[in-house]
């Protein structure tokens, strides 16, 4: 089942995202590595509300639309959060200097928690 396979490779992208934020800040390929896990899981994550959002008969075509949506019917709960690590994913294309990219890097470790409580509330859906 997609949405079933969606959300197992959510639940493991975020598991490595974990690993990563675990890692302490010191060589550039850790600042790197963890952001490119981040925009990974990102991507899972606003993919895997689509499909869930269209068991529902709710159709979206992009990472803010269904974001809203998810919002609106109580799956995420802080739409403000999600908005915040929705424009790191965005900067994340545009990471010209180091920065940028420890902004990134904050956004991230402040609000990755948001994605495990979006896989707690889809694995009880």
């Amino acid at each position: 089942m997609k949405k079933d396979n969606l959300l197992r490779q959510l639940v493991n992208a975020y598991k490595r995202l974990q690993e990563a934020l675990e890692i302490p800040l010191g060589e550039p390929l850790t600042l790197d590595g963890t952001i490119q896990r981040f925009e990974f899981t990102f991507e899972l994550a606003w993919k895997t509300i689509r499909v869930f959002l269209e068991d529902q008969g709710i159709i979206c075509h992009s990472p803010k639309a269904c974001l809203r949506e998810a919002f609106k019917i109580g799956w995420v709960d802080n739409e403000e959060s999600w908005i915040v690590i929705l424009k790191a994913r965005n900067m994340t294309s545009h990471v010209y200097n180091e920065e940028m990219a420890m902004e990134i890097y904050e956004a991230i470790r402040n609000n990755h928690h948001l994605i495990q409580d979006l896989i707690v509330v889809l694995e009880e859906y």
